[in-house]
């Protein structure tokens, strides 16, 4: 019953004029409409301004990540969860022997053996053999002690 009284209110009203529907297409209706040019124009700047920032911004943070061995070195500082005055010491040492990328005293424990021998860090060998141990365990540590030494006494030797 609801449908057929939808169909007759329906059949009652007057057919659409779709005449007026092209007006705008024609040339001699065609007209200019500034300000929608305006807010046009100002949101596709708006837009490609975001779409500018989003990849300067994304650029700078990846190459912070990537090319950043200061912080590779806080990173790795907080994995080998360091106290402050191993960090500080890790800090010096690689200052001290120029390192262009202080996390290499994490992958080579040659640096750390170069560090004891120097007279500024004489009196921290047990500082330095604990930080060895724990970063390339006791028998690898050991071993580049032994290499170190071995190597001393052939150039003296020689």
């Amino acid at each position: 019953m609801a449908t057929l009284w939808q169909l007759a209110i329906l059949a009652e009203q007057p057919p659409v004029d779709f005449t007026a529907m092209g007006e705008h297409f024609r040339a001699e209706n065609a007209h200019f409409n500034f300000p929608h040019f305006i807010i046009l124009a100002l949101v596709i700047l708006v837009v490609a301004s975001l779409i500018w920032a989003l990849t300067r911004w994304q650029e700078s943070e990846i190459a912070w990540n990537a090319d950043n061995p200061q912080r590779l070195f806080k990173d790795l500082c907080k994995k080998h969860e360091l106290s402050g005055k191993d960090t500080s010491l890790l800090k010096k040492i690689g200052r001290e022997l120029q390192l262009a990328q202080p996390a290499s005293m994490f992958c080579d424990p040659s640096l750390l053996v170069s560090a004891m021998k120097l007279e500024k860090f004489h009196e921290l060998h047990a500082e330095l053999t604990k930080l060895g141990e724990a970063f390339f365990g006791y028998h690898l540590w050991k071993q580049a002690i032994a290499s170190d030494n071995s190597v001393h006494e052939e150039a003296s030797i020689g």
